[in-house]
């Protein structure tokens, strides 16, 4: 496949699965968590050849807060000013819980179209 097709993938991937990560790391955490930590946890965990740009966590954590899936306060930092740090609504919890069922069933059955697809190679 060509480098603009391989970046179109990887781009229509990303911006299909941004959201789900994004809800998931904010709702596994122990307190409310500014976005370089989100960016920071999410680029610690992609996997080899996958990235999360910073650029786009921040609008995306802003459209969230007006949908009603997340919920901020700025909370005081020892390290300078204080940081606006996001926890989840009730119906944020609610879409990831139904987003990570779609997942779920989504992703058993890409496997199962693209088992076939390892006998090519």
């Amino acid at each position: 496949m060509s480098a603009p097709l391989d970046d179109k993938l990887e781009r229509d991937l990303s911006v299909g699965t941004a959201w789900l990560v994004v809800l998931a790391t904010i709702a596994r955490a122990e307190e409310p968590i500014h976005g370089y930590e989100i960016a920071r946890q999410l680029a610690a965990e992609a996997p080899e050849g996958l990235s999360f740009k910073q650029g786009t966590l921040y609008p995306m954590l802003r459209t969230m807060e007006s949908e009603g899936l997340l919920r901020s306060a700025l909370v005081p930092s020892s390290e300078g000013p204080a940081r606006k740090c996001f926890t989840l609504t009730a119906d944020g919890r609610r879409v990831l819980v139904a987003w990570h069922d779609t997942w779920r069933r989504t992703n058993k059955w890409v496997n199962r179209v693209l088992g076939g697809v390892d006998e090519l190679r």
